[in-house]
């Protein structure tokens, strides 16, 4: 009799629910050797073909694992409280470092066509003709007037007047205005004046407006420049100022 209790294999239900707050824990892990199932939305699971000795184990993110041995019970019905675990992350900082070498790059690459925009120019305005062809005299006009060596293309003359209002040549400006923004940015960060000046918030955000230097001067700055540059500035961002008479 012994021996064949141990082999009775019983069907189990039960409900996963938090320890603290007793409410249901929905798709918690509920595993045996031979099965493996989730909690409904109410905390419920069914175990069907359980064994005495078989280990249960119950798992849920958030929830320290619960494990325990199975052994034949009067009630077919079994409770289980899952305790909360905290996990305690440690500060983590990001930082985002862009090369503005290769942003220019790529972006020169994707707007080829608009970067190499030049419109029109005087050359296309003119058209030249060959002074030997033969062009039959119609007594109006002189074969020797310069018109019948140079003309006027009307539309090209049109495209030069007006090839700064063009849409691509508005495109290129603004393309090239943000190139060398990006460029400007990253000589003069936020994070590089921080480390010099260890200034922060609306102060940092003023030296930075105050003190930003333009393209061509990021350009013909070394690393040493720009950190000299941003003392300089510093030392005089900080000077009081001088008392009203």
């Amino acid at each position: 009799m012994f021996l064949s209790f141990q082999l009775f294999a019983q069907n189990i239900s039960g409900i996963v629910v938090d320890k603290n707050t007793l409410l249901p824990i929905a798709h918690a892990t509920v595993s045996i050797p031979s099965q493996i199932v989730l909690t409904s939305a109410a905390g419920q699971f069914i175990l069907i073909g359980m064994h005495n000795g078989d280990p249960l184990r119950v798992s849920c993110i958030g929830y320290r694992s619960y494990i325990a041995s199975f052994y034949a019970l009067v009630s077919d019905t079994i409770r289980i409280y899952l305790e909360q675990s905290i996990i305690a992350l440690k500060d983590v900082t990001i930082k985002a470092k862009r090369n503005a070498n290769t942003d220019s790059i790529r972006l020169r690459k994707e707007f080829a066509s608009v970067f190499n925009y030049k419109g029109t120019s005087i050359k296309d305005v003119f058209i030249t003709r060959d002074p030997y062809v033969y062009i039959p005299n119609d007594y109006i006009t002189s074969t020797n007037n310069a018109t019948t060596l140079i003309s006027v293309n009307l539309l090209s003359l049109m495209s030069m007047l007006g090839k700064n209002n063009a849409p691509v040549s508005k495109l290129q400006k603004n393309l090239i205005r943000e190139e060398q923004y990006n460029y400007v940015s990253q000589v003069f960060s936020k994070q590089k004046v921080t480390e010099i000046t260890k200034l922060k918030g609306d102060s940092l955000q003023t030296f930075m407006d105050k003190y930003r230097p333009s393209a061509t001067d990021a350009k013909s700055m070394s690393d040493y420049d720009v950190m000299m540059y941003i003392k300089r500035c510093y030392a005089e961002f900080v000077k009081p100022g001088e008392p009203k008479k």
